[in-house]
């Protein structure tokens, strides 16, 4: 597969979540929602830094660390927010014990957490040719 295989197969990937996402807002499954939006913006950007880097990335799932790697192209502070909002569902979702607070999964923050999975989607679409 080459490099440019790769960015697409990301952006597939990226784009099954986030339809994933809406399946679950419709399913009224709030957390599942977050979960799916963590993984979209995830697979998203890893598709941005395959596109820039032309290398590979490693199976890690902090949004923060990624991040890190598109900073030079100076995204705005509220995408910066969006994606660290985003960052905390994937463990929270997964595994019993880690949420503070599961009452946080309720339509109006899923709402608000699609909202900024496709603001980050937007952002990372617009610097893939």
């Amino acid at each position: 597969m080459n490099r440019e295989a790769d960015v697409r197969a990301w952006l597939e990937y990226a784009e099954a979540d986030r339809r994933s996402a809406y399946n679950a807002m419709g399913a009224e499954d709030y957390r599942d929602v977050a979960f799916h939006c963590q993984q979209a913006v995830e697979k998203a950007l890893k598709a941005l830094i395959v596109h820039r880097t032309q290398q590979c990335p490693p199976y890690v799932h902090n949004l923060r660390q990624w991040l890190n790697h598109v900073l030079d192209l100076a995204p705005p502070l509220v995408l910066v927010e969006a994606v660290l909002k985003i960052n905390l569902h994937y463990r929270a979702t997964r595994y019993p014990g880690v949420a503070d607070d599961l009452s946080f999964y309720v339509v109006q923050n899923a709402e608000d957490l699609l909202a900024q999975m496709e603001q980050v989607f937007r952002w990372i679409l617009h610097r893939i040719p």
